[in-house]
């Protein structure tokens, strides 16, 4: 190696850092703590191999994104001054000879790097055909793979009460991670519901291979079949990757750790990296276990530790580790840093959601105000649902933002079919809501019949509603259909009625709850997915609630008014390159921010309430904390709320255990009661004096009328108070329905905005 090289690929490494780059002969366990530089070490380690002459085509490394493998090629580059070359060597894969697969005077200068899934669909383009499949398959996305589990199950009198298509898909692939091909998922089947979805998935297989398709699980499931199933395959494989590289390894599920296993079997030259703290992707099929008995598989492995921080101050990194450190059957390890002074952590208990949103906001002004973009700030939420306060306390302060890896809260499906329900009692001739509604959830009406209505609706020149209150003329239609529609007719009208007595929330709580909305919405997704859709539908009725103290026609149309407001206000906020980032925790790891707001830390909420009685999960969501904790560069604030309104229903629930975690010397508590203050660190304190433990989920009910959203103190405006808005300028409320109001501005302008999300203050 040339003295230039050495620096290039030794300079600026750690002594840990420099280690694992060095043991390249063996399998190699690197433990890389949240921003230790893992990436570093292993793009070096790669380009060490290259300058000691190991060929690139003999060197794989396995990312989980496609960014991740784009940066690891782009650093190899720049270290080793080479081009890219074709990235796998596949000119010769197709031709035979050389050596391995791609042979030496393959044109690649590049070692394979990828996701599990390029790699693998690389592999079964060439020799898929050796499992009885055509290597001119299609790989189906996730809406094919619907359209075709729909076809499967009509095909088997499936019934929906039973099995919903994106429910059964969620299943068949936990039985893909899991490694199970249908045949062993028949086995394992003890119910007589698994028994009727293992063979589904008998089914589904069977049809993908009559339409030549593969979906994203089977890439990796085939491939473990091809390598299992065909050993001069896995040979040929075994002898051109000599050199593997796998990292996030505790995000891999178990047929994931089958392929490596499969390709690492020959010369054992393995090197996993990643961070069991950071496993919080179980409900996706990860398995910790996977890292965490990495040595008892290769019980010669090499365990290195990457435990210096180079993002974080020293403060967020003792509360951090403090916190992890409470999960048992963890390999240790404690991360520092040589930023040794910081900001205190801080720990801020409020009176309520309302002001949880409003202390965040304020934080937020406060570092932005002293320089800090806004891009490098960040909310982060157990739940999509908690987004909605922050959404609309952005939208007062005109804080652009956006939501990373989800849908704004109005914009959500099932948020948009109930509101479409809202709106078709308040309208019935909106023909938007009542096509969206007219199937949801499923009453049998299908495009066949909506196509002979639409035909009625031209001839006869009628509107959606007045066609469908007349299905009897409409003789295309048979009996069953007719009865289907009138029902539905009938219940629209039925409502449209009990609007003039029933508040927006209670009506809408009723209709629910009469067409079984919450059986339909979870059913019909993955068990996770399902619950937090059916949480944004409750956090929908949460903002009804504002107007539980007007008349119920006001009601209803006041709150429909602040849905269509949201919209119109979300819009300017569009365009902003510098805005906030609101996401969920799930979505945080591989990024980091300077200031970074974790809200909802408190018992039930974060801990989940789901995870309260199941060990496992319990511990996953202290990773979850952990990972969040650790995205933040010099900031952290942790904020909890003593009452919540939240999903339909008022909780007070106590701080979150992980607070309780985090050393006092770290900490700068800050309360809008400073009695209970007060009284939560001393009862800390005895708690810990008598050995006891925090007790697990508990939840009160508490008497409360309306939203904390409205607030009714001296400052709310009133009609003819003097307002100001930021883009119309100044003017006066003529009228006020509720939280909606009407202003007329002095440039002549008239316009309706909604108190709770306006921009608008009084002068």
């Amino acid at each position: 190696m040339q003295l230039a090289e050495q620096d290039l690929i030794f300079g600026g490494l750690n002594v840990e850092q420099r280690q694992a780059v060095e043991h390249v002969s063996g399998p190699v366990l690197i433990l890389a703590g949240a921003g230790s530089g893992k990436t570093r070490a292993l793009t070096h380690r790669i380009a060490y191999l290259i300058s000691k002459g190991v060929p690139p085509w003999q060197i794989l490394a396995v990312t989980f994104t496609n960014k991740a493998a784009k940066e690891m090629k782009e650093r190899v580059q720049n270290l080793l001054h080479i081009t890219e070359g074709t990235d796998l060597p596949s000119p010769a894969w197709n031709q035979g000879g050389g050596r391995g697969v791609g042979g030496e005077g393959s044109a690649g200068k590049l070692p394979a790097m990828g996701t599990f899934h390029s790699i693998c669909v690389r592999i079964l383009r060439r020799d898929i055909e050796r499992i009885g499949r055509d290597r001119s398959f299609v790989i189906y996305d996730s809406d094919d793979q619907e359209k075709m589990l729909k076809n499967v199950l009509k095909e088997m009198h499936v019934e929906e009460a039973e099995w919903k298509p994106r429910a059964a898909l969620g299943a068949i692939g936990r039985f893909k991670s899991e490694g199970l091909m249908p045949r062993e998922a028949m086995m394992q089947a003890t119910t007589d519901r698994m028994q009727t979805i293992a063979k589904v998935y008998v089914r589904y297989q069977a049809a993908l291979r009559e339409a030549n398709a593969v979906d994203f699980d089977d890439l990796i499931l085939e491939t473990v079949r091809l390598f299992t199933e065909c050993p001069d395959v896995l040979d040929r494989y075994q002898e051109t990757w000599r050199y593997i590289h796998v990292d996030e390894y505790q995000d891999t599920n178990h047929a994931q750790y089958v392929l490596i296993s499969l390709l690492a079997q020959k010369y054992r030259n393995v090197c996993v990296i990643g961070d069991p703290d950071q496993s919080i992707y179980g409900f996706r099929g990860a398995d910790i276990r996977n890292i965490l008995q990495f040595e008892k598989e290769y019980k010669d492995a090499i365990r290195i530790k990457l435990e210096q921080n180079y993002r974080s101050t020293q403060p967020i990194l003792s509360a951090a580790d403090k916190v992890i450190s409470a999960n048992p059957n963890r390999p240790e390890k404690k991360m520092w840093t040589d930023r040794k002074d910081g900001a205190q952590i801080i720990v801020h208990e409020v009176r309520d959601e309302r002001r949880e949103a409003e202390e965040v906001i304020k934080a937020i002004q406060t570092h932005q105000k002293a320089g800090m973009p806004l891009r490098e700030q960040v909310i982060l939420y157990r739940t999509h649902a908690q987004s909605r306060l922050f959404e609309e306390a952005c939208m007062r302060a005109g804080i652009p933002y956006r939501i990373l890896g989800g849908v704004k809260f109005y914009a959500r499906k099932e948020v948009k079919d109930v509101l479409a329900y809202l709106f078709a009692i308040l309208n019935p001739y909106d023909t938007v809501s009542l096509l969206r509604v007219i199937n949801i959830p499923s009453r049998k009406i299908g495009d066949t019949t909506m196509s002979k209505i639409q035909s009625y609706a031209s001839t006869e020149h009628k509107s959606l509603w007045d066609s469908l209150t007349e299905v009897d003329r409409i003789e295309t239609l048979d009996q069953g259909v007719r009865e289907r529609l009138s029902n539905f007719t009938m219940l629209i009208e039925r409502y449209r009625m009990m609007s003039k007595k029933m508040v927006a929330s209670d009506l809408t709580e009723k209709l629910l709850e009469e067409i079984k909305m919450e059986k339909w919405i979870t059913e019909g997704s993955e068990e996770s997915e399902g619950a937090d859709r059916w949480l944004n539908v409750k956090e929908l009725i949460t903002v009804m609630h504002k107007y539980d103290q007007l008349d119920p026609e006001t009601s209803l149309m006041s709150f429909l008014e602040e849905v269509a407001l949201v919209s119109e206000v979300d819009k300017l906020s569009e365009g902003y390159k510098d805005a906030l980032t609101l996401m969920t925790l799930h979505l945080c790891k591989g990024l980091e921010f300077e200031h970074v707001m974790i809200v909802g830390c408190e018992e039930g909420l974060f801990p989940h309430a789901n995870s309260m009685f199941d060990k496992a999960q319990l511990e996953e969501e202290r990773r979850i904390m952990y990972v969040g904790m650790t995205r933040a560069r010099s900031h952290l604030h942790l904020l909890c709320a003593q009452n919540r309104y939240m999903w339909g229903e008022g909780k007070s629930n106590p701080p979150s255990r992980f607070l309780e975690d985090i050393p006092e010397e770290v900490i700068e508590r800050r309360s809008d009661d400073m009695l209970s203050a007060f009284a939560w660190a001393s009862g800390n304190a005895e708690q810990k004096m008598r050995g006891g433990k925090l007790e697990p989920f508990r939840q009160q009910e508490i008497d409360i009328e309306f939203n904390q959203d409205l607030d009714f103190s001296k400052d709310e405006p009133d009609v003819g108070s003097r307002v100001e808005h930021p883009t119309f300028g100044q003017g006066t409320i003529s009228t006020k329905r509720g939280d909606v109001v009407e202003i007329k501005f002095d440039n002549g302008q008239k316009k309706t905005f909604a108190l709770s999300i306006a921009p608008i203050k009084i002068i």
